[in-house]
């Protein structure tokens, strides 16, 4: 299979491929006409012996017609140079959110207005048993007045929500920065600190962004406040019959004053009494500080949007980051048994072997430090040109950012491969 801009200008089952819009591995998007001779987007999908899958895929996902999804008008399959392509026709977009993003972050109305378009797109694909998979600012299109979804990339619905993504999205694009932890959703207004929350949380949902779209707003601290005591709850005091207006002091009160004065002494006796540190003597190594020295707070990332914002990779699930491990990583490759994926740098796939060989070759020459290298999940193709073998999804991240740097695609792209 050629480059996706070399076959500029050439003809698939009656579409002329008139200019590259994005590609993204096995897929690209062409401006085109369709047969009246009206303004299209051809999305081409490179057949890897699953040409009857993908157009089912297509045919499903043609059949969710929603106005916030952009509308698939026709899908077919034709042969491009001896290739088998599969192809849907969707209506032309103006312009994407990442270009957007590219230049300024968006105001919070703005947010607000692409929070519940994305939503109620997202419930619809849902509701038709389908997993989007791709929401992320290069796939949020903005045609005339309307914010709309790609929706050729719909598949059978996952375990998978949706909603971690589209939590992170709206972080990004209210800061420009890439969402890591909760902490970063307590510094935005109200009511996207609740909103992105509900969606990343482990187990956020889009019914649970969509109760905090549609309720009231509520700031961060009301979030985690505890819950009122119902009108009818006792008051903490109570007034004699007697008519005497001074309140009764209840034994619960005094016991808990003692508790604290024990625990106050406590402290303060642990404080002057504790046995002094240990200092290193000449030669001793210095021992790792203990629990109780503090840790200074990192803040979170701010990777601009740019690039990392519009570059298409394989789809990831954003999910709430894992708690550290206390024992250092042994190499650069996990171990076996030690995870159920593996992940790969993809840049390049090719059908036959001895072509994905020479790319390897070629770009071992120009890029030596990033190892390519050629990968097969199955014996017999596709076959991948990746780089550096298998890692994990972390080390794959700054490998594909590093090839990137290096000059390589820009459709350079992350997958996960099941052991």
């Amino acid at each position: 299979m050629p480059l996706w801009n070399e076959i500029e200008g050439q003809t698939l089952d009656g579409f002329t491929l008139r200019k590259l819009l994005r590609s993204e591995g096995r897929t690209a998007w062409f401006s085109t006409e369709d047969p009246a001779g009206a303004p299209g987007v051809l999305s081409v999908f490179e057949a890897l012996n699953d040409e009857d899958a993908v157009e089912a895929r297509l045919q499903a996902a043609a059949r969710v017609a929603h106005p916030n999804l952009l509308a698939i008008r026709k899908t077919g399959r034709g042969r491009l140079e001896d290739e088998s392509l599969v192809y849907a026709l969707m209506e032309p977009f103006d312009q994407t959110l990442a270009e957007v993003l590219r230049d300024r972050s968006l105001a919070p109305d703005e947010a607000r207005e692409v929070a519940g378009s994305l939503l109620t797109a997202l419930e619809s694909v849902e509701a038709a048993g389908l997993y989007h998979g791709h929401v992320d600012a290069s796939g949020v299109l903005g045609v005339g007045d309307s914010i709309k979804l790609r929706s050729d990339c719909l598949t059978t619905l996952r375990t998978e929500s949706d909603a971690p993504a589209l939590a992170a999205l709206l972080y990004n694009a209210l800061t420009k920065r890439r969402y890591s932890s909760e902490r970063d959703a307590l510094q935005l207004p109200a009511p996207f600190a609740t909103l992105v929350r509900a969606g990343v949380a482990p187990n956020g949902s889009l019914a649970a962004m969509r109760r905090v779209l549609n309720g009231p707003v509520e700031s961060p601290a009301e979030v985690s406040a505890p819950a009122r005591p119902p009108a009818s709850a006792p008051r903490a005091s109570s007034v004699p019959a007697g008519g005497a207006g001074r309140p009764r002091r209840r034994p619960g009160i005094t016991i808990a004053a003692l508790v604290i004065m024990i625990v106050v002494l406590g402290i303060a006796w642990y404080a002057f009494k504790r046995p002094a540190g240990h200092r290193p003597i000449s030669g001793e190594a210095a021992p790792p500080p203990t629990s109780h020295q503090p840790t200074a707070a990192v803040p979170p990332n701010a990777a601009p949007v740019g690039d990392a914002a519009g570059a298409m990779g394989a789809p990831e699930t954003v999910k709430p980051p894992a708690k550290p491990s206390a024992a250092p990583a042994a190499s650069a490759t996990p171990a076996a048994g030690s995870e159920r994926s593996v992940w790969h740098v993809v840049v390049y796939t090719y059908n036959g072997e001895k072509s994905a060989q020479q790319s390897a070759a070629e770009l071992g020459r120009r890029f030596p430090q990033l190892q390519p290298q050629v990968f097969s999940p199955s014996s017999h193709g596709p076959y991948l040109v990746t780089l550096g073998g298998g890692m994990t999804r972390q080390q794959a991240f700054t490998r594909r950012e590093a090839a990137i740097a290096a000059g390589l695609p820009k459709d350079t792209y992350m997958q996960n491969f099941r052991k």
